[in-house]
């Protein structure tokens, strides 16, 4: 006798593949990640604090996992397990912060958009700043739209600590604390900003005497045959980094986040419609901010990294946008069902991409100080996420089995679409047969 799982079940046990597939994910030792571990292991070996760019507030979190490896004679491991730590405790928070504002379904599906169908999979590999501030400021920013008192305080010590941790994104925490004002009518979310801006400025001067020295000083790239390249700082035309963040193959947010660039459902009738809507506000508010911060920075294709780092952000009004559209399909036409699948798709795509394919195939473009970098931001055939269908990579039996957790996300959450859409077909092929039969004979 066949027992039927409840969806629930179904649901709760995807979050739980997607959850195996990030604990499990491989270490990816490298890159910034390494600067930030040695900062690290200074200040807990040596008591040394480093001058370096990076900030130590998220490294400093990282401590009880580099004791942990210390004992086991391998600290760089034990503090590379960091980002899928933080990660999965932040969806716990974000389960229990959207808790009131979300349905069961929304919940679920949410978590397993960001668990399967996001760019946070890569992330969770290295040990890179933009996990701890996403988790953190996007928990933070849930709490202070949703509760008051406590919960509220928690929110702004949440936003301010995960902004130090990348202080670029300052200027996207105050665009939200604008957002919140603006909604709220109350002028004390402007303190969340000047709290993380204060810190901030403390950790430049307790670590390089200058509160105004953030130790990126005359930071350049190489120079390449593109006529803004090698150029310091803030130097890139705020157009261009504009169109290549959003657009550009390699890099742009259309591709690695499409559900950024679709309407958010609004329903007045939902119990916390309001909340949930302040939340995505926020969200978008901190994305805008970081685009506009970044289009200006002469690398801001994040440097010889697997998709646009700078704004794993995105990944969460991203994914909670569709989570409105899959809930809602059977109000919505064929048409937008179509292009809500074709964006889940492509997200669970980005997913499994970057843990099982990440740079494959691009070491011939980084050659000669990234000589040719370039063609894998804007030529489509040798973005990262197109280049395994035409560099193959021989797959093990591990990569399969996360293909097949990612196939798994995918049509959990396409489900509820391709049932609606299965629906219109056949009433369209009904309605095509009643006209054939009740109209004129056929003749030839």
């Amino acid at each position: 006798m066949l027992v039927r799982l409840p969806r629930r079940s179904l649901g709760y046990f995807v979050v739980f593949v997607g959850a195996w597939v990030g604990a499990a994910a491989p270490i990816s030792i490298g890159s910034d990640g390494l600067f930030r571990f040695e900062a690290l292991d200074l200040l807990l070996r040596h008591g040394e604090l480093d001058r370096g760019r990076y900030s130590l507030v998220g490294p400093v979190c990282a401590a009880p996992l580099w004791y942990l490896g210390e004992a086991l004679g391998t600290p760089g491991e034990t503090v590379w397990l960091f980002n899928r730590v933080a990660f999965l405790a932040g969806l716990v928070g974000l389960w229990l912060a959207l808790r009131p504002v979300l349905s069961p379904c929304e919940h679920r599906r949410f978590i397993v958009l960001l668990l399967l169908g996001s760019m946070f999979p890569w992330h969770m590999m290295g040990f890179f700043a933009e996990v701890f501030h996403a988790v953190c400021v996007g928990t933070g920013l849930t709490l202070l739209a949703t509760r008051r008192g406590t919960g509220a305080l928690l929110g702004g010590v949440l936003c301010a600590f995960g902004t130090v941790n990348v202080p670029a994104t300052v200027v996207g925490l105050g665009f939200a604390a604008c957002a919140l004002v603006w909604h709220t009518r109350r002028l004390r979310y402007f303190a969340v900003p000047v709290f993380a801006a204060a810190l901030i400025l403390l950790e430049n001067y307790v670590r390089r005497g200058n509160p105004l020295d953030g130790g990126y000083a005359s930071e350049t790239g190489s120079r390449t045959v593109l006529p803004y390249s090698g150029l310091p700082d803030f130097s890139y035309p705020l157009f261009f980094g504009v169109l290549s963040i959003l657009f550009s193959f390699g890099k742009g947010l259309v591709f690695f986040a499409p559900g950024l660039f679709a309407r958010y459902l609004h329903d007045e009738q939902e119990t916390g419609a309001d909340r949930t809507r302040l939340v995505y506000y926020t969200w978008i508010a901190v994305v805008v901010g970081l685009v506009l911060v970044y289009s200006r920075w002469w690398a801001w294709y994040g440097g010889g990294v697997w998709g646009p780092r700078f704004f794993l952000f995105a990944a969460l009004p991203a994914s909670l946008v569709l989570t409105r559209w899959i809930t809602h399909a059977k109000s919505h036409s064929a048409l937008a069902n179509v292009l809500v699948l074709l964006a889940v798709a492509l997200s669970c795509w980005v997913g499994a991409n970057g843990i099982v394919f990440q740079e494959h195939g691009t070491e011939q473009y980084s050659a000669n100080n990234f000589e040719f970098e370039y063609v894998t931001w804007y030529v489509p055939e040798c973005s990262v996420l197109w280049l395994p269908f035409v560099v193959h990579k021989h797959l093990d039996w591990q990569d399969y089995a996360r293909l097949t957790a990612f196939a798994l996300g995918f049509a959990y959450l396409a489900r509820p679409l391709v049932l609606v859409l299965a629906g219109c077909l056949c009433e369209g092929c009904v309605s095509v047969w009643r006209s054939a039969r009740s109209g004129a004979r056929w003749r030839v």
